[in-house]
Formats: structure tokens, C-alpha cells, sequence
């Protein structure tokens, strides 16, 4: 008879091994006091959310800014609020364009390529009359009184003037602040009539108008500085009378051309070929110079203003330059890859379309570079674009030189 067969052994638990520890472990710092609560984001270090503020400031992203002070007491504490001093320079928006003008605000920091969208209902409150080329809205009140007023959409600040704005249709608009030690604003508004601009300070009880001498047919000349100069924050350009001494320092360049001055102006986007379509020039600050751009047939000529003379200009480097019969803008390509660099952008009529041309400065070549048969199509006084979105940038951008922000204020009047 077989012997039973022998039972297997019971599994042998495996022993259970304390946790590693370091050997420099200090056994104290393993252990947290249920009597000292971990510390929250409130409780940072003062001049720890000042030195994050200050970032933000740098990069003119007065948005970011103002909604980090938001975020609790002890931060707003530690940092400075913009409505104290509607006049500190720090919290100026500048070389901020707006892009879409519909409920939401599209604006565009060209400085840093960061885009926001935007809603402020405060602009349903007031006729917006202008945008300037910082980023600044010109405003009216809808009461009789029509006091001016001029307000910073990145931070909420309105500073209000006393006097009423003209009843001419405002066509652009420039604010000039002075100096640090002598803190104050001027709002200067162009008007529909080319050579009468209109000045005012926060507590004048009118605009000064004001009589623009030039040469003749040298004031068309107006609509191309007041599109290319950013006035908003200092610097190579000073408003309208930088721009009016700029016009007669180019205006033996223009003669040099052997074109007729008023060949320069043009109230709507030209026809290409036809006899409307001028050469034209444009004003644009460029790192704090100021430089001219002289549009021919098919070629385009860059020039700078220096110190008692002006000389021309080969290249831009790594930066692209969107010229338009409303405004100009420089831009660094290195925060728009799309943007090609040491190039100019403009935009063509042919009838009532309208497409996109790229000019290499250092190839000396005009290509269009429009994807589709057109970019834009006219719909009453504006060239809408015809693509679906998304837009790219240089749609974007070459349709912000080319429309303007229309004033609400003679349209209300006109209805009444």
C-alpha cells in the first residue's frame, strides 16, 4: 500500500520592511505640528509679490496686472493701484492695437505678440469717438455736456475732462502726457477738416483749435502721422507737432521723387492701376526713431529721420513693418512666426476687393501672398476680410491699418 503523499508547506509571510530613511534625514523635519497650519498663497512675502508684479508691469500686461492684485488683500496691499495716479507712466498701455471692435474687444500687445479679448461694458455708457495708437479710447458723455473723456481699457482708469468735445467728426486722436515733474494730459483730436486740430487739458473748459500751417497740399500729409506715431507714451514721437515738423523736414524727399505732393494722399484704399492709386508715404516709430516709408509702383522705399537730415534705411532686421492709408505698425517677427522679417506688408484694391503684398527689402521683391482670391471685400466704408476665421496675423494686422474706428458721436446727432 503507497504511503500518503506529504502535505505541502504553508506560505511563509514576507516581512515587512520599515520604510528607507535617509541618512541625512533629520527625524524633527518628518513630523509637522498639527499647531502650525501650512502657509497659503496670501501669506507670500510682500516684496515677493511685488518683484511678480513688477514682471507684469514690465510687459505692459496691465490686464495680468490688475487681476493679480485682485487675487487678495495682502497683495493689493503690496503693490501700487493705478487709479491713484491716473498719470504714474508705469500703468500707460502701450504699443496696444484693437483688432475687433465688436461686444468683445480683440486687442493685441505688438510688443510681446500676447492677444485678449475683452469685455468692458463701460464703452456702452459713452459715445467712443477714437482709439489711439497706445491703446487709449477717446470717449464722450451721452449727456448734452459731451465731456471728453479718456480711458485705459487695461486698468479701468477714466480720466475726465471739463470741456465738451467738438461736433465734428473726430478722425483721430492722440494723448500726450507731460512730464514727471509737472504731471498732466493732453487730448489732441483731428478732425474731419484736414488742417484744424483741437487741444485740451483735464480741467480747460473748451478745446483750442488750432490752425495747422503747412505748405500746400502738404496737410494730407496729417492722416499718415497720426496713423505712424505712437504719441501715447513719449519717446522719438511728440503728437501732432512732431508730426507737423517731420512733414516739412520729408517734404524736399518728396520733391527729390519728382511726384507731386498731393500724388501722396489717398481718403479710401486706391485702385491699383488706375489713376487713383497714389504713391504714398507713411510715419511709423521704429525702437524710438521715426521712420518714413515711401510706397511706389511696385517698390517701396525706407528712410530715417536723423539729426538734420534724413538717410535711407536697407534693412529692419528681424522686424516687419504693416503700412495702410490709416495707420502703421511695426512689429518684431520674432514674436509673430509667421511674420516674415526685413519685410513690408500692404494691402491693394482691385475694384471693390482687396488682397495682401509682401515687399523684401533685401531681395527687392513684391510678391502677393494672398491663400485665397481675395482677402478683402468692401462693405460700405470698411474692407471686411473675406477668409473664415480664424484670421491669421497678417490679416489681422494688415486689416487694422487699413480700417478705423468709426466716432459714435456725429452719428448719434445725425439721428436726432
Amino acid at each position: 500500500m503507497a504511503a500518503p503523499a506529504a502535505e505541502a508547506p504553508a506560505p511563509v509571510a514576507a516581512p515587512v520592511l520599515p520604510p528607507a530613511r535617509s541618512k541625512d534625514a533629520d527625524p524633527a523635519r518628518l513630523q509637522t505640528s498639527p499647531l502650525l497650519p501650512a502657509a497659503g498663497w496670501s501669506d507670500l512675502p510682500p516684496d515677493l509679490v511685488r518683484r511678480v508684479a513688477d514682471s507684469l508691469v514690465a510687459a505692459n500686461d496691465l490686464d495680468c496686472y490688475m487681476d493679480f492684485r485682485a487675487v487678495c488683500s495682502g497683495w493689493r496691499a503690496a503693490t501700487d493701484d493705478p487709479r491713484s495716479d491716473p498719470f504714474d507712466p508705469r500703468f500707460r498701455p502701450r504699443r496696444w492695437v484693437i483688432l475687433d471692435d465688436g461686444d468683445d474687444l480683440l486687442l493685441l500687445n505688438a510688443a510681446t505678440g500676447r492677444f485678449l479679448r475683452k469685455r468692458i461694458p463701460l464703452l456702452r455708457r459713452y459715445h467712443v469717438l477714437a482709439a489711439t495708437p497706445g491703446g487709449f479710447f477717446v470717449l464722450a458723455d451721452r449727456y448734452p455736456s459731451r465731456a471728453a473723456c479718456v480711458f485705459n481699457p487695461l486698468t479701468g482708469v477714466l480720466i475726465r475732462f471739463a470741456a465738451p468735445v467738438p461736433t465734428k467728426k473726430v478722425a483721430a486722436a492722440t494723448v500726450v502726457f507731460g512730464r514727471s515733474s509737472w504731471p498732466t494730459l493732453t487730448l489732441n483730436l483731428l478732425c474731419d477738416s484736414p488742417s484744424k486740430s483741437y487741444s485740451a487739458t483735464p480741467d480747460m473748459a473748451s478745446f483750442q483749435e488750432k490752425e495747422v500751417q503747412l505748405p500746400i497740399d502738404c496737410h494730407i500729409s496729417l492722416k499718415a502721422v497720426r496713423g505712424g506715431v505712437y504719441a501715447d507714451g513719449g519717446g522719438a514721437a511728440q503728437g501732432f507737432r512732431h508730426g507737423v515738423s517731420v512733414i516739412f523736414e520729408i517734404f524736399d524727399l518728396i520733391q527729390s521723387l519728382h511726384v507731386h505732393p498731393s500724388m501722396f494722399y489717398a481718403e479710401d484704399l486706391p485702385v491699383a492701376g488706375h489713376a487713383n492709386d497714389h504713391t504714398r508715404f507713411f510715419i511709423v516709430e521704429f525702437g524710438g526713431e521715426v521712420l518714413i516709408i515711401i510706397k511706389l509702383q511696385r517698390c517701396v522705399k525706407v528712410f530715417k529721420m536723423d539729426i538734420g537730415s534724413i538717410v535711407p534705411v536697407e534693412s529692419i532686421g528681424s522686424h516687419a513693418i504693416f503700412i495702410g492709408h490709416h495707420r502703421c505698425l511695426a512689429v518684431d517677427t520674432d514674436k509673430f512666426p509667421s511674420v516674415e522679417s526685413n519685410c513690408l506688408y500692404y494691402v491693394e484694391r482691385l475694384g471693390s476687393s482687396a488682397y495682401i503684398c509682401m515687399y523684401n527689402l533685401k531681395d527687392e521683391k513684391d510678391e502677393r501672398i494672398s491663400a485665397g482670391a481675395v482677402d478683402f471685400v468692401k462693405l460700405h466704408e470698411l474692407f471686411v476680410l473675406a477668409a473664415h476665421r480664424p484670421f491669421t496675423i497678417i490679416q489681422l494686422l494688415s486689416s487694422y491699418t487699413i480700417n478705423v474706428w468709426d466716432s459714435q458721436l456725429p452719428l448719434q446727432q445725425g439721428a436726432n
